[in-house]
């Protein structure tokens, strides 16, 4: 491989690590404005679910996929109050998604 391809490689694992850090801090944001988990838990409950997501795409049953429920909040909150909280959390949702 030369240098550009390795360049190529590197950057769709960038990219991959942020979609998976901006899913994280979504989800935990949702958790977070409807006052059902403090961050810090949110965090790693939707990180939790994230890896479980991986793990059951190679479960030929489908069984796991069925089996992982993403924690639904208990109450929806305005968009723009969970795109702000969503917003804070990125940096903790982008160390998390380093340990998938």
């Amino acid at each position: 491989m030369g240098y550009g391809s390795n360049q190529a490689v590197e950057d769709a694992q960038d990219d991959y690590r942020e979609h998976c850090a901006d899913v994280i801090a979504r989800h935990a944001a949702q958790l977070v404005a409807a006052r059902d988990m403090r961050r810090s838990e949110a965090i790693h409950a939707a990180t939790e679910w994230f890896r479980r997501e991986g793990e059951a795409a190679g479960d030929v049953t489908g069984v796991a996929a069925l089996e992982n429920e993403l924690p639904a909040p208990s109450m929806a909150a305005p968009d723009h109050q969970v795109a702000k909280i969503a917003a804070e959390l990125l940096d903790a949702a982008r160390d998390a998604a380093d340990t998938l």
